[in-house]
């Protein structure tokens, strides 16, 4: 064997010992990617139920506070009716109630008016106890 046949020898042998080496890169690098595909595809399906899961929640919770919105909405409408009532009674009750009371005030003090000058005094009707005005 001559050193060109030689040399031509050592390098297929390490040409295949690198294809080889290759190969069981490639390899490992395949299993690694499955391995990797499978926890990824695990994750992406626990991502999807837990994701689900939440939009539902969340669908319930928006109904809840629609509900709600519509309720609150309600009790304002009846609080502000009450309002108005409660203003329209308080107003009659106020001219109910003012209205006779000046008017008895105001006949009152023409009373006292009228005793006055037709007693002819002005301490009429108590007034004496204060001095005699």
């Amino acid at each position: 064997m001559t050193a060109t046949e030689f040399l031509l020898v050592c390098m297929a042998v390490l040409g295949s010992l690198a294809f080889a080496g290759a190969s069981v890169a490639l390899w490992v690098a395949a299993v690694r990617m499955r391995e990797a595909s499978a926890r990824m595809d695990s994750a992406t399906e626990n991502f999807n139920r837990v994701t689900n899961e939440l939009v539902e929640q969340l669908g319930e919770s928006a109904e809840r506070a629609a509900g709600e919105v519509e309720r609150v909405e309600h009790l304002l409408d009846l609080s502000e009716g009450i309002a108005e009532r409660l203003d329209g009674t308080t107003a009659a009750t106020y001219r109910a109630i003012t209205s006779p009371v000046i008017k008895g005030a105001a006949l009152a003090e023409g009373t006292k008016r009228a005793a006055r000058r037709l007693g002819g005094r002005r301490g009429v009707a108590g007034h004496e106890s204060r001095g005699g005005r």
